[in-house]
């Protein structure tokens, strides 16, 4: 396996692979974000309330 690295430049190689990953991820998501039923943004139901959200985790019991 190390004789890989010898006819691929390592840094271009992962370089390329964190672009590819990257590109990978933006088109799922803009692709899950144009369709009707997995849009999340425009669902209708609103995000918690930070301090709703403080307020049941002090009722849990938890530190933060």
């Amino acid at each position: 396996m190390y004789k890989i690295w010898k006819i691929m430049d390592p840094r271009s190689t992962l370089l390329a692979i964190s672009v590819f990953l990257t590109l990978l991820g933006l088109t799922i998501h803009f692709g899950l974000l144009s369709t009707e039923d997995l849009d999340w943004h425009s669902d209708g139901r609103p995000a918690p309330l930070v301090e709703r959200a403080a307020a049941l985790r002090a009722e849990a019991g938890l530190p933060y």
